[in-house]
């Protein structure tokens, strides 16, 4: 309390003089000119509020305008959700589906074909190919001869809904020539694998030891 008193003392010392010489200008004034002064000094004072008021008003409106924001974005959330739900299931249920073991194409056409009374005379792998960082891309072409539009249709049925994930991704269909409505059809079948973890750390080029 003491240094308050102290520091009180010292301000009012200093300002003593120069409010001094301001009273007595003041007081040499004449009216005319108090007046005028005193006109700008209120006219300062008014902007100053002024600008004060519209400084404070701006804020407020811009924390209004944002909570707002952040109610609607809130909202939106709250009407999307269960889209992002089905959407997030589908994710995994896709996921599930690609697995992390190299699909076996051959073997799930074949067992397709069979199924749809369809023989497979011709198929040529395809060298995996990176897919993104995450996933390898295996592609088979495949050539049927002389298939019939109802077989085809359920052979490739059974393709794109195998346990795993293969998608038909060419398609080339030509009418067998002299075989009435049989096709002959061209086509690439792609499926995918999920790289494990360490595969994707691995240095590229880097084999083992």
């Amino acid at each position: 309390m003491g240094f308050l008193k102290r520091l009180m003392g010292m301000i009012a010392s200093r300002l003593r003089r120069p409010m001094a010489y301001a009273t007595a200008q003041w007081n040499r004034m004449a009216p005319r000119e108090r007046k005028l002064i005193s006109i700008l000094a209120s006219a300062v004072l008014t902007l100053a509020l002024l600008l004060t008021g519209y400084l404070i008003v701006d804020s407020l409106q811009e924390i209004s305008t944002s909570n707002q924001d952040t109610r609607e974005a809130l909202a939106a959330i709250s009407r999307h959700r269960d889209d992002y739900l089905d959407a997030k299931s589908r994710m995994v249920a896709l996921e599930t589906r690609i697995g992390v073991e190299p699909p076996q194409l051959a073997a799930d056409l074949e067992a397709a074909g069979k199924e749809a009374g369809i023989e497979i005379p011709e198929t040529v792998d395809r060298p995996p190919a990176p897919a993104g960082k995450r996933y390898l891309e295996h592609s088979l072409d495949v050539k049927l001869r002389k298939v019939g539009l109802k077989e085809l249709a359920t052979f490739l049925a059974k393709v794109e809904t195998n346990p795993r994930l293969i998608v038909v991704t060419r398609l080339q269909i030509r009418r067998s020539f002299g075989e009435g409505d049989k096709l002959d059809v061209e086509m690439t079948a792609t499926a995918y694998e999920r790289l494990k973890e360490e595969r994707r750390k691995k240095p590229p080029g880097k084999g083992k030891d």
